[in-house]
């Protein structure tokens, strides 16, 4: 057996916060917005906006992804909803950092190419490609029990892939010779270009179909961005790599709510307030320690970037008062507030 492309994460630390691109949301939401649905307020019910979801470099947890699905199909009536937007999707604006698989010649190409590249895009699922004999399996694992139905997830990535499969092959499309394996079928469309598809679990989706298809040539040049000498700004379009910085990516949007305490903190991450102590416990460091950093780090941007006053910023970052926060920030910086404000002023005027 012969195995093309490459799993998503091996860090075994990524498996414990489920997270992905927010952007693998802009389609459904386009979708929604072009029948005229409200979808700031279809966003607000996940805490989420228009401007988060085209930020390449915000992730989310994926179980609020798969929540957002079925919220979109259940607000269009429609099961087959995110099929049938996956079914429309543009490869070449939505595949990884928004452009075509230009070095990609054939369908196996642009299948390898796209399992490399979708590494940037989840922590937590892995997509591969293998080949058995004349058959091939192209196939999405979650590396962790999701506490929502991801079947309208799946459906929208089924939806792209047999799509895209239909049109690479033209003539040569044959249905007969593919059978999907999904958590709940009902979500695909009606005579979706032929197609077999059966029940399976929760864990993942995957397509067969002949491998003789993967040498088939395609009709224009696509490729992936190489990650390997990406630099600067460039980095942040990069998946979070490891436990602390996942949870220190979920947290920072929130570190200016005035609720967030420990157990918010927790509940935020997906966890309870002691198995959170105890998997952070492991890379020496705490729920508190994490909101203090952020929090500072959130106080040095408004000090060096805006004019609000000291007591203005401790009260924005949840403390009672700015005595409370200077001698915070003091302790983490070594410097006050006033002083840190000061010397960044300083700088600006050499």
């Amino acid at each position: 057996m012969i195995k093309e492309g490459i799993p998503l994460a091996t860090d075994h630390v990524h498996k414990d916060v489920a997270m992905v691109r927010a952007t693998v949301l802009g389609p459904v939401v386009q979708a929604l917005k072009a029948r005229g649905e409200d979808t700031d307020a279809f966003l607000s019910v996940f805490d989420l906006s228009q401007a988060l979801v085209k930020d390449p470099t915000f992730y989310i947890r994926n179980d609020v992804v798969y929540r957002a699905f079925a919220a979109a199909a259940k607000l269009r009536k429609d099961q087959s909803f995110c099929a049938s937007v996956g079914r429309n999707i543009n490869l070449t604006e939505f595949l990884p950092f928004g452009g075509p698989l230009k070095e990609a010649t054939t369908i196996g190409g642009f299948f390898s190419r796209f399992t490399q590249a979708v590494s940037n895009e989840t922590t937590s699922v892995s997509q591969s490609l293998f080949i058995e004999d004349s058959t091939a399996y192209f196939s999405a694992k979650r590396r962790f029990a999701p506490s929502a139905s991801p079947a309208h997830c799946d459906g929208f990535m089924i939806g792209i892939w047999i799509t895209f499969l239909h049109a690479a092959l033209d003539f040569r499309w044959d249905p007969s010779s593919v059978l999907v394996r999904m958590c709940d079928p009902i979500v695909l469309p009606h005579e979706f270009h032929g197609i077999r598809a059966i029940r399976s679990n929760d864990r993942g989706f995957s397509i067969r179909f002949p491998s003789a298809w993967l040498t088939m040539p395609l009709n224009e040049e696509v490729s992936s961005e190489p990650t390997d000498d990406l630099v600067g700004a460039q980095l942040d379009m990069l998946a979070p790599r490891g436990f602390v910085e996942a949870i220190q990516v979920i947290l920072r949007k929130h570190i200016c709510e005035a609720d967030l305490n420990v157990d918010k903190a927790a509940e935020l991450c997906g966890f309870s307030r002691s198995a959170l102590t105890r998997r952070l416990a492991k890379f020496d460091t705490t729920i508190v320690d994490i909101l203090t950093d952020l929090k500072m780090e959130a106080a040095k941007d408004a000090l060096a970037n805006s004019n609000a006053t000291v007591q203005n910023i401790a009260l924005s970052l949840g403390y009672s008062d700015a005595t409370a926060f200077s001698r915070a920030f003091r302790k983490r910086t070594g410097r006050s507030p006033r002083a840190y404000k000061l010397s960044t002023k300083s700088k600006e005027n050499l």
